[in-house]
């Protein structure tokens, strides 16, 4: 079994008991009823769907980790994180701040400086 196979199954039997214990069972009913009133039968497939990804998200970059080195690695988590900031300006019209910009600004070329340096 892989390490994040593990390392799920045993967040999954620790973290379990704390979450009931500390927002107790009533308020997941109501939150699970709330949920249903509002979206609706899919919120089941929505919460399915979205578990599946985001597990095959977190394996994936596991597995990536494996092939490249730690530092590529995290700049190409700064570029997906930049790319799903300036896909969320562009698509929900979400207004920017001008040290928004810079930061964004500084990642890229950072990243576009540290390719430069692996070349």
């Amino acid at each position: 079994m892989n390490y994040y196979a593990c390392l799920s199954i045993l967040s999954l039997a620790i973290l379990t008991p704390f979450a009931i214990a500390v927002e107790g069972p009533a308020m997941w009913a109501a939150g699970y009823k709330t949920a249903l009133a509002e979206i609706g039968p899919q919120f089941l497939w929505w919460v399915a769907a979205q578990s599946i990804f985001y597990h095959l998200y977190n394996q994936v970059s596991y597995m990536s980790l494996d092939e490249i080195s730690p530092l590529t690695f995290s700049i190409g988590n700064t570029m997906k994180r930049i790319s799903v900031i300036v896909s969320s300006i562009i698509i929900f019209h979400t207004p920017i701040q001008p040290v928004n910009a810079l930061g964004a600004a500084i990642a890229v070329f950072g990243t576009f400086l540290y390719f430069q340096a692996k070349q």
